[in-house]
């Protein structure tokens, strides 16, 4: 969530609130880190085109695009409840980037199952 510093949080609910979904979203994000730090150790291990390879990044895609878009309708609603206005950020770039990310992760998937099915039937011709 961005500019979190900006919120006046008054009650101890809201400040619960704000931790509880702010520690369960840094969370998220050390899963991601977890989950591409392994897809790297086995990207180095040598087999390419793996069955793990392609899960993992497609899940990895996955989970940045759902984590991006739930952090900017947590950052959306807490700032309606917060400062009690509506008021769209200008820093549309930030979301999208990462929405590109994800989604590239997600195409590259498709490119290693493809790779590896040109893979099988290429080791069936041989």
């Amino acid at each position: 969530m961005r500019d979190a510093e900006e919120f006046k949080i008054e009650s101890g609910n809201a400040l619960y609130t704000t931790l509880t979904y702010k520690l369960l979203s840094g969370g998220f994000w050390i899963y991601i880190f977890l989950l591409f730090k392994n897809l790297m150790k086995n990207l180095l291990a040598g087999q390419l085109f793996t069955r793990f390879q392609i899960a993992s990044f497609r899940l990895i895609g996955q989970l940045i695009i759902y984590i991006t878009i739930i952090d900017a309708l947590a950052y959306f609603i807490f700032r309606i409840i917060f400062q009690g206005r509506l008021r769209i950020s200008a820093d549309l770039f930030d979301f999208w980037f990462v929405i590109g990310i994800g989604l590239f992760l997600i195409f590259l998937s498709s490119i290693f199952n493809n790779a590896k099915i040109l893979k099988e039937e290429n080791k069936l011709t041989v």
